[in-house]
C-alpha cells in the first residue's frame, strides 16, 4: 500500500497519508471486515448455502444500537475475539516464559486482531460514548435479551428468537458432526488448563479432568436453576 502511494502521490505525500490513515482507524476497520469475510467464507465452504443481510439505505451517520451490533457480529466477531484473547492470556500465564518483550512481539498482531473485532462497532458508532446513548442502548438490550422468543416473534424482538435463526444453518447430520468437531477445541483447552492447575501434581490421571467436567455441570445447573426462579 505505501509503495502504491509512493508511485501515486510521491515519498512525503505517501507517509503523511498513511500516517492520516492510521490516526482514522483505517487499519482497525480494515482487521473487523476482514473478519466478517472470513466468518462467511468459513461457514460458506462448511454448510453452504448463503443468506442477504438486509443492512437499509438509511443515513451513512446514525447511531446503532448495542443489540443491533450484537445481533450482527456476536458470532462472527465478538465471540471469536473473546476466544482469542483468553488463549492469549492462557499462553501469557501458563506457556511462556521469555520475557514481556519477547511475548509482546510475538503477540501483539493477535492482540490488535481481537481488539479491533471486540470494539470497532463501538468505536465506529455515531454517538457511541455518549452517556444518554449508552444508558438507552443498554436499557434496549436488556429488554432484547430478556424477552420470550415464541411464534411471529423475529431475531430483532428477542434473543431466544435470534438464536433460532443463527442456527437454522445446523439442519444436515454431516453438519451437526462438523460442528461438533470443532467445538471438541474447547474440551482440549479445559484438559490444558486442569493439568497446568497442578491440582494432583504430576498426576495425569483422566478421572481429574472428568471431575472438573462434573464440577462444570453443577454450576451450569445452579445457574439455569437461578435464572428460572427469577
Amino acid at each position: 500500500m505505501i509503495l502504491g502511494f509512493i508511485l501515486e502521490q510521491g515519498f512525503l505525500r505517501a507517509v503523511v497519508s498513511f500516517i492520516t490513515m492510521q490516526l482514522q482507524l483505517c487499519t482497525v476497520f480494515f482487521t473487523f471486515s476482514l473478519g466478517t469475510r472470513t466468518h462467511y467464507f468459513g461457514r460458506t465452504i462448511l454448510h453452504g448455502g448463503a443468506r442477504y443481510q438486509a443492512t437499509g439505505r438509511g443515513f451513512v451517520v446514525r447511531h446503532i444500537k448495542s443489540s443491533e451490533n450484537y445481533r450482527l457480529y456476536s458470532r462472527s466477531h465478538f465471540v471469536k475475539g473473546l476466544e482469542v484473547v483468553l488463549l492469549l492470556v492462557v499462553y501469557l500465564a501458563y506457556g511462556y516464559n521469555e520475557g514481556a518483550l519477547a511475548y509482546i512481539l510475538l503477540s501483539i498482531s493477535s492482540w490488535y486482531m481481537a481488539l479491533s473485532w471486540l470494539f470497532a462497532p463501538y468505536l465506529f458508532n455515531a454517538s457511541g460514548f455518549e452517556w444518554q446513548k449508552i444508558v438507552e442502548d443498554f436499557r434496549d438490550w436488556t429488554n432484547w435479551l430478556f424477552y420470550r422468543g415464541g411464534i411471529g416473534v423475529k431475531g430483532e424482538e428477542s434473543w431466544e428468537a435470534w438464536w433460532d435463526e443463527e442456527l437454522v444453518h445446523i439442519r444436515t447430520l454431516r453438519v451437526r458432526i462438523l460442528e461438533t468437531i470443532l467445538s471438541l477445541r474447547f474440551f482440549i483447552f479445559q484438559y490444558g488448563i486442569v493439568y497446568k492447575l497442578d491440582v494432583q501434581g504430576t498426576n495425569t490421571s483422566l478421572t481429574i479432568y472428568g471431575f472438573s467436567r462434573i464440577v462444570l455441570a453443577v454450576l451450569i445447573l445452579l445457574f439455569k436453576e437461578k435464572a428460572y426462579n427469577d
